[in-house]
């Protein structure tokens, strides 16, 4: 029987779960040949900038030019005979990256830096940085973070008036909750004299909170996802794919294909950062809405008698006792805006109505890939049984 995953199918459908931000749906998919391999051109130019880490401010211009000179020369020179003990060509990159390769990375550069300047104080700070950035690469190129982003930046914009139009139906709401805390002097007091640093710090406690607060959800959001009920709706929802022309035979198309823990994690990553930028959209917009509120609502007499000081004027609109945008404004709305954005992801993950329109969408993408997975693995699973038949 022919083939039904033929190779260019195969590797389309793999092209496209790198896209979605789903590589690990791949078969077989392996940190040596998938991941560090991808990553190679960057962990190339880490090294080459490292190179420059090598000038010395009380030496002549002229040197420190050789200096690097002669560190790139050593990188290319051991990159070259590398490659000629795996039997490669000197310049090429590989098809898999091993332990070897990892080791000259992590400890080159140090190694230069010792044999070069007979000063191996460097050497540790080096080993631990290019160990920092491997692992940091590896997990961003390993679950598809960047494109994971680029997909929800895409999927934002191309919803973003159902999310404004979301946003303005919660409004109402969210004033309700937050506006009483938004007139309240003590609010404002607390939030006026609250430092940059220690602001910071509060919007990233909520952002834990709220991450928390979604991961919580999502063992049991990807399990109904993952399960498919018919292979009609399998094939519906991977029209327009690679594998939409994929032939099984009866009974090969695998409806419930558990997926393993990387593989779910991945698919989580997929939900948390879709949801997080549409979060943070709203965040911006409840931000944005606080601002212009306080500077029509609250003047600079209001905030000094509220805040108990006056407080540094950004933007001053019209006559000195016209409206005014001062610090105190801006505090006040990121302090609150995070508060309310934290309420709006609950009630987006569990009140029926905001679910079914907002949390909905977001899913659809990954049950969409779940589906595409089904036919790949499949296909995959059929092509090996009638090679071994």
């Amino acid at each position: 029987m022919a083939t039904v995953m033929t190779g260019e199918t195969a590797a389309a459908t793999e092209r496209w779960f790198r896209r979605r931000g789903v590589p690990h749906f791949t078969q077989d998919y392996s940190a040596r040949e998938d991941i560090l391999t991808r990553a190679l051109p960057f962990l190339i130019l880490v090294l080459v900038l490292e190179a420059f880490l090598f000038n010395d401010p009380n030496l002549p211009l002229w040197v420190n030019a050789l200096t690097v000179v002669a560190v790139l020369a050593l990188l290319a020179a051991a990159w070259a005979g590398l490659n000629l003990l795996r039997r490669r060509r000197p310049l090429a990159l590989p098809q898999r990256v091993g332990i070897v390769e990892v080791l000259v990375f992590v400890f080159l550069p140090g190694l230069l830096a010792g044999v070069l300047s007979w000063n191996w104080v460097n050497f540790p700070p080096l080993a631990v940085f290019n160990v920092f950035i491997l692992a940091v690469v590896f997990v961003i190129v390993s679950y598809g973070i960047v494109p994971i982003a680029i997909w929800a930046l895409r999927m934002l914009f191309v919803r973003l008036g159902e999310v404004v139009g979301l946003f303005a139906r919660a409004l109402p709401l969210l004033l309700l909750v937050v506006t009483f805390l938004y007139i309240n002097a003590e609010v404002w007091r607390i939030a006026a004299f609250i430092d940059l640093e220690l602001l910071v710090a509060i919007v990233v406690l909520f952002g834990g909170i709220t991450s928390v607060f979604l991961a919580s959800r999502l063992p049991a959001e990807i399990r109904d996802l993952e399960e498919f009920h018919s292979a009609e709706r399998v094939r519906e929802l991977a029209r327009g794919t690679p594998v939409e022309g994929v032939n099984l035979m009866d009974g090969m198309l695998s409806l419930d294909i558990p997926l393993r823990r990387r593989q779910w994690l991945n698919a989580g990553l997929v939900v948390l950062v879709s949801l997080a930028l549409q979060v943070v959209f709203v965040s911006a917009l409840l931000g944005l809405f606080f601002t212009v509120f306080g500077v029509i609502v609250v003047n600079e007499s209001v905030v000094l008698e509220w805040v108990g000081r006056e407080s540094e004027v950004l933007l001053r609109f019209g006559e000195p006792d016209g409206l005014a945008l001062t610090v105190a404004h801006l505090k006040v709305a990121t302090f609150l805006s995070t508060f309310a954005a934290f309420y709006f992801t609950v009630s987006m993950v569990t009140n029926p109505e905001y679910r079914a329109e907002f949390f909905e969408d977001i899913v659809a993408d990954l049950r969409q890939a779940l589906a595409v997975r089904a036919l790949y693995l499949s296909a995959i699973a059929q092509d090996e049984y009638w090679e071994e038949g």
